[in-house]
This record gives structure tokens, sequence and C-alpha cells, in this order.
């Protein structure tokens, strides 16, 4: 590959209003903590960014962005975030870094060595799925269409794509995701993919040509078999993170995994 352009995706933080938060139990602040101190000192290469997709804290509580902000700033890569459902995102702005001024909705995006990154904030009329308005659909169309970029890549918290899985289709997908990929269909060619976060889970989807993925979340995991109804919290698998590298040609996505301190 010729100087690809590679960053990692992070996603569901979930950090609490102090340190000793636990979510399911897990301690989301020393979860992260770990995977500040990983990404730091143990990345073979220097990645171009971090993508966070959202859920950065653990409820919509403006006291806990200081306490995640205390340990995303130490990263030594620059890092976008997305909003989840758990999010505010006013609070977001005021806190973390590269978001765009403004109130309501954090839509935005930003382009890194001629890819053009596309924000959406998929936030749901009833919780937790998502829904994208009649109004950011267009403002998305609009943006792809005007872009000078070659490549295109979508960003957004909540799953786009139907799985099979019955309490994600029914609780976490975004309620009108065809109308989404139907806004994407004349740019699938330029689509390098759509990167999501929110079911606790790394998982890889094809969609319309378009490459959909999640990275399994910096906090604890969920279950996630065809028969499941209900969530379930998988303490089996670890937290973990994606490398994703992009070629105008190729889209490539590893899953890695990282440990706590003992």
């Amino acid at each position: 590959m010729d100087n690809p352009l590679r960053f990692v995706h992070i996603t569901d933080s979930h950090i609490g209003p102090s340190a000793d938060y636990v979510l399911r139990g897990c301690n989301t602040y020393a979860a992260l903590q770990a995977l500040v101190t990983h990404l730091n000192n143990d990345l073979p290469f220097t990645p171009d960014f971090i993508l966070h997709t959202g859920d950065v804290t653990y409820d919509p509580d403006p006291v806990a962005y200081p306490v995640a902000q205390s340990l995303l700033c130490q990263l030594k890569y620059p890092i976008y975030y997305v909003r989840g459902n758990h999010d505010d995102p006013d609070a977001m702005r005021q806190t973390l870094p590269n978001l765009p001024a403004g109130t309501g909705r954090l839509d935005y995006d930003f382009t890194v060595r001629g890819f053009h990154f596309i924000v959406l904030d998929a936030f749901g009329h009833v919780q937790p799925a998502g829904y994208l308005e009649d109004y950011q659909l267009a403002w998305l169309q609009k943006t792809c269409q005007t872009s000078t970029a070659r490549s295109l890549v979508i960003a957004l918290h909540h799953l786009p794509v139907e799985t099979g899985v019955g309490w994600y289709d029914a609780e976490m997908a975004i309620e009108n995701h065809d109308a989404l990929f139907a806004t994407l269909k004349a740019f699938q060619n330029r689509v390098r993919g759509l990167f999501y976060g929110h079911i606790h889970r790394g998982s890889t989807t094809l969609r319309e040509g378009m490459v959909c993925s999640s990275a399994a979340a910096i906090s604890m995991q969920l279950h996630s078999w065809p028969t499941q109804t209900d969530i379930l919290t998988d303490t089996a698998t670890p937290h973990g993170f994606n490398v994703v590298t992009l070629t105008h040609d190729q889209t490539w996505i590893t899953q890695h995994s990282f440990v706590e301190a003992s």
C-alpha cells in the first residue's frame, strides 16, 4: 500500500462522574486509562488520528466529561468524537477538542490527507434507538455531492444495519437506516466505510457495497447471539479497539484487545 491512512477506532468508554464508577462490573475509568497507556506506548505505528464513536460518558452528565478528558487528553494523537446516546453534545463541545461550535446535534466533517470524514449525530426519538432527521440526510447528501475528496468515510454511533440479533435490531439500530443508505447509494463507490459503536461488540457487515464496522467497547462487552432477545453482558471478551487502514481502493480493519494493569 502506498501511503495509506490509518486511524484507531475506539468507542463506548462510558466514563462516570468519578474514577470509581462501575458499569456492569467494569471500572470504566481504569479501562480507559489502560487503553490510553496501550495506545501511547504499545502501538508499533503512528496513527493519523483516533476516532471515538460515542458514549464518552455513562450518561449526559456534564460532571463526567472533565473526568473523561483528564485521560483522553493524554493521548499522543489527534482525536475526533461522535455523540453517543449517553452523551450531551453541548457538554462535549465545552470539554473535548476538535468539535465545532454551536448547539444541538453534533454533525460536522473534517478531511485528513484526501479522505473526507462525515460525522452524524443519530440521537433517537426513543432511546436507545437512533434516528436521522430529514435535514441531516439532506446535509449528508449535499456534503457528499460537493466534496472534492476521492474517498468518503461516515462516522456515527448507532447501529446502521440489520443484524438478525433481536435486541440489537429492535433497540439499538437507526430506525430509518434505509433512508441513510438511500442517501449514500449514489456515492457508494467513494464510501470507504461506515464506522460506529453502541453495540459493545466488534463486527463487520457489507450493505449496498459499503463496509459497516463496529469496534469492541473500551468498557464492558455485550453478547450478540442470533437468538438473543435481551441484553447480556459478556465477561469473557476483553476490551478492544480497531485499527482501520484506508486507501482510495481498499478498506482493511483489524480487531485488537488490551488488558487493565493488575
